[in-house]
């Protein structure tokens, strides 16, 4: 199921002019890396790397929080955002030390019946905007 949901994913990313990157993780679930994403107003940049986790299990697991690379990511203010630090490294990464802004954002509910990767990108997406 998963491979499915990765394509659909890369599909929608596509019409975007973006790609995906996928990764192991030592722990048993998939970093998921879609780089170069626009910003929206009011962050410290235009760009950034957006990061997440299909956990073991998924997707009766469901992916929680997500991370933009590089890290020191800030309001154009220079304020933290929201419910962000940059101590939390992504559990298992392949690339140990990575510069990375964490979220602690986590969908409300979730059907793993129908709930999908592209859903929870599109969760993170609506979190970057507006600037918070």
């Amino acid at each position: 199921m998963i491979h499915e949901q990765l394509e659909e994913l890369r599909q929608y990313c596509l019409e975007e002019g973006l790609h995906i990157e996928t990764s192991a993780l030592s722990g048993g679930g998939t970093l998921i890396r879609v780089p170069s994403v626009m910003i929206g107003p009011g962050w410290n940049r235009d760009r950034a790397d957006v990061l997440f986790v299909a956990p073991p299990g998924y997707p009766a697991a469901k992916p929680d929080c997500f991370w933009v690379t590089p890290g020191n990511f800030r309001l154009m203010d220079g304020g933290t955002p929201q419910a962000s630090n940059d101590g939390n490294p992504i559990p298992g990464d392949t690339e140990p030390g990575r510069s990375a802004t964490w979220f602690s954002w986590h969908v409300q509910t979730w059907n793993p019946n129908k709930d999908t990767l592209k859903k929870y990108y599109k969760v993170i997406r609506s979190r970057l905007t507006p600037a918070r």
